[in-house]
């Protein structure tokens, strides 16, 4: 008897190894393309910081005084070239609308600090 070609057993057995790879393989790269999301908006983030402080360095008057604070919009760091005009979100992919985004610079006494939060 000389047989061509594999037995259901065995074509089982590799249908059942390749599901275990499956499980093993699939929930660790998914947890990598999210990390990988996340950490593109945290760039993101520093990146629209970084055109904060450079737009602040410019406009030291526009600055607010001790224990205040402003809110600057995407739009004018896009408008006056601090950063590019076409940022668009990790998460989804869409571009950004400048209005809906603020850097928040506060005066805490000798330090500003910067935040980026959506405009409210």
């Amino acid at each position: 008897m000389n047989k061509r070609g594999f037995t259901l057993i065995e074509l089982i057995g590799v249908i059942v190894i390749l599901a275990l790879l499956t499980l093993i393989i699939v929930p660790n790269v998914v947890s990598y393309l999210q990390q990988g999301v996340s950490d593109s908006k945290e760039y993101q983030n520093e990146s629209i910081i970084l055109g904060a402080k450079n737009w602040a360095s410019d406009n030291k008057d526009a600055l607010p005084e001790d224990g205040n604070v402003i809110n600057l919009q995407l739009t004018t760091l896009q408008n006056s070239g601090y950063i590019d005009k076409d940022i668009k979100d990790p998460e989804t992919g869409e571009e950004i609308d400048g209005n809906s985004v603020c850097v928040v610079i506060a005066n805490n006494g000798k330090k500003y600090t910067y935040e980026v939060q959506d405009c409210s």
